[in-house]
């Protein structure tokens, strides 16, 4: 059965059909990958699973799709262009054996498409659900599987932002672990509106910049880090942290358990919710969980020869208001000025930003925090 994309139809159709009975939707991806079932959905979204009908194999992926939330011209040629630049950037992630290749990307009746590769497995956060709290063994092999893929991504200048036992799959194949959902990544050295502060991720997984919208690398190294607290609890992780004391109480849910000294302390450095005490690369936790450990080794990419096509320039007029600015580093500050109604526009010193916003919003992989309509 084939179904339908369009998220207010989800009509299944037979194996065979092009177009969906009840609305007309077109079926097949590039005429190729077909959606048998939905995995999940979002507020800009849903994600398919599919089978790949232009193999012999007919070998199964993953479709991931993205709606425009506005029917504005300026928003949609925004999210195009960011969309683009971010499949570019996810194809060479795709380069790694623990991170899902990159198949293709596709636009279909005014909705983007993300091809990639299917992992066979279960999350870490299903595998918490049905075995219990992972051993300190457990723990030590998640932090060596994955602080390499993170070393390997920074590298990259990309940014995960929504690290979680969820977003951790371990494949049936070979039991490595696999990092999915880059949905959300984001490359720091891109264009100027990419460096706009972003409140993408789960809050509970958050180190405190990111839930300001400045995330940096260790910021990933802190969702790690709150991931494994959980995965050694089995506790959720809002209810780990003491308020009170500001920091994570989680040896007071071990019961019987006990953690060594040498992970415990590092797990603590990881979550340290000031970054200057917290670990700035995966390869120093490595390096403290192991210190004759041998660094982490990041191969070449070749560059990509495809330019990155210019941003526009949107320019609009003033609105007369409260002032406050917000220093984004690398010489970019934004002006938010205040409307009386509620609403905001923001305008910058280099005028890449004057576009109209209305209210302030999560768009996950394109824009930010700031939903432009």
């Amino acid at each position: 059965m084939i179904l339908c994309l369009n998220p207010a139809c989800s009509t299944l159709n037979a194996p065979n059909a092009k177009f969906c009975i009840k609305c007309g939707t077109k079926l097949l991806i590039q005429d190729r990958y077909r959606p048998s079932k939905e995995l999940g959905a979002g507020a800009f979204g849903k994600t398919f699973l599919a089978v790949d009908q232009g193999q012999p194999s007919q070998p199964q992926c993953v479709i991931k799709q993205f709606i425009f939330t506005s029917p504005n011209p300026a928003f949609v040629q925004k999210a195009k262009d960011l969309f683009y630049e971010e499949a570019k950037q996810l194809e060479k992630l795709g380069k790694h054996t623990q991170i899902p290749q990159l198949f293709g990307y596709h636009e279909q009746e005014n909705r983007l498409y993300l091809i990639q590769e299917f992992v066979d497995g279960e999350n870490l956060l299903e595998e918490l659900d049905q075995d219990g709290a992972f051993s300190e063994a457990k723990i030590h092999q998640v932090l060596a599987d994955l602080l390499p893929v993170l070393e390997f991504i920074h590298s990259h200048q990309v940014i995960h932002r929504d690290i979680k036992p969820e977003n951790i799959m371990r494949r049936c194949s070979d039991q490595k672990l696999v990092l999915i959902d880059f949905g959300t990544v984001k490359q720091t050295t891109a264009t100027s509106l990419q460096r706009m502060g972003t409140a993408i991720g789960s809050p509970a997984y958050q180190a405190p910049e990111q839930g300001m919208g400045k995330a940096i690398f260790s910021s990933d190294i802190y969702s790690l880090g709150v991931s494994c607290l959980q995965l050694l609890t089995n506790i959720e992780p809002y209810d780990l942290y003491d308020v009170h004391e500001g920091e994570f109480v989680w040896r007071n849910y071990l019961l019987n358990k006990k953690v060594q000294d040498s992970l415990g302390n590092v797990l603590d450095q990881m979550t340290q919710g000031v970054v200057r005490n917290r670990y700035k690369s995966a390869q120093e936790v490595l390096q403290a969980l192991n210190p004759s450990a041998p660094k982490i080794i990041i191969p070449a990419t070749p560059k990509v020869s495809t330019p990155i096509p210019a941003t526009p320039i949107i320019q609009t007029p003033v609105v007369a208001g409260r002032n406050f600015t917000e220093n984004l580093g690398s010489g970019v500050e934004l002006e938010m000025i205040a409307i009386p109604s509620g609403s905001f526009q923001m305008g910058s010193t280099n005028n890449l930003y004057g576009l109209p916003i209305h209210k302030v919003s999560v768009l996950p992989f394109f824009i930010g925090k700031y939903l432009i309509t």
